[in-house]
């Protein structure tokens, strides 16, 4: 309980300094040696964390809920289901930076048809609770898989998806948010980040300018799965830079996430001989080679 407080990013904790090396997050707490652990993402004011978990290795059993704890009188609650989580899949919870909505992965019906793909909701904050969750639309989604959606302060939402059109088996995608909230057409995020590989689990900071993801078997990796880190200058995304062996190691890296302040880096590390099930890490941004906390979220966007 008390090493989610410290790492936690609450008004208290985002003064405490993270780990200079990677270590597990809160074992016994959010991170537990009987299931697989999924990214992990705070409400702007650190008081609410939200994760998935599931017994199974998603990739194999299509199967995950997103729970979540409150920070309420000086400590951490017992993980809960989420209120629009718990019936169908749901995976890759992320909270928008002005708090108001909560993107999510989910295998469920839309529109009452039943799907097999994985496809990008959302909910909107009501009062203490959040709204019934919507689909993001044909336009965003396809009969691909859509996972692990991020957004900045302008709404521009940033996906992985295998579907066609794409450089390798799975690429970065981005979408536009229009001006009645719906989402425009999505955009492959062009060469510079995507290659003949797989690129996914994409995290975009509030300011639109620095974009954390997975890579598998890129040239310059350390083991299965890496981390990467991405700036954009002047209206156009740079060639990305692998996090180093002070993160990526042997084993499989992914779902990358950051505390509210940036001070902090999550992400999931994962063995598959012997199989162990995937536990969430906790580092220094700073010392995993992630600089970007001295922007302000809403400073002026290039694009």
């Amino acid at each position: 309980m008390l090493s989610l407080l410290t790492l936690a990013t609450s008004a208290l904790a985002q003064q405490a300094a993270a780990p200079c090396a990677p270590e597990v997050l809160a074992p016994g707490f959010v991170s537990l040696p009987e299931q697989e652990e999924y990214r992990i993402v705070f409400t702007p004011d650190g008081r609410t964390a939200f994760w998935g978990v599931s017994t199974d290795f998603f990739p194999i059993s299509r199967q995950s809920t997103i729970v979540f704890s409150e920070w309420r009188h000086g400590r951490w609650s017992e993980p809960r289901v989420a209120p629009f989580s718990g019936e169908f899949s749901d995976i890759d919870p992320f909270v928008s930076p002005d708090g108001r909505y909560l993107f999510f992965s989910s295998i469920r019906p839309v529109e009452g048809v039943a799907r097999e793909d994985a496809e990008l909701w959302v909910v909107e904050r009501q009062g203490s609770g959040w709204s019934e969750p919507r689909h993001l639309g044909a336009a965003v989604n396809s009969t691909s898989d859509e996972l692990y959606p991020s957004v900045d302060a302008w709404g521009t939402l940033y996906f992985g998806s295998d579907r066609p059109g794409g450089f390798g088996g799975w690429d970065l995608w981005r979408s536009r948010r229009r001006a009645d909230g719906s989402y425009g057409p999505a955009e492959n995020l062009g060469a510079a980040l995507n290659t003949s590989f797989w690129e996914f689990n994409p995290t975009v900071t509030a300011d639109g300018n620095t974009l954390l993801f997975a890579s598998i078997d890129r040239p310059d990796g350390f083991g299965s799965g890496d981390l990467y880190v991405a700036e954009r200058r002047h209206g156009e995304w740079k060639p990305a830079r692998n996090l180093g062996p002070s993160v990526n190691t042997a084993l499989d890296e992914y779902h990358p996430s950051l505390s509210a302040d940036r001070r902090t880096l999550f992400f999931v590390r994962h063995q598959y001989e012997p199989f162990v099930p995937g536990e969430l890490y906790h580092v220094s941004a700073r010392a995993a080679g992630v600089y970007t906390w001295g922007v302000g979220p809403y400073a002026d966007q290039e694009d």
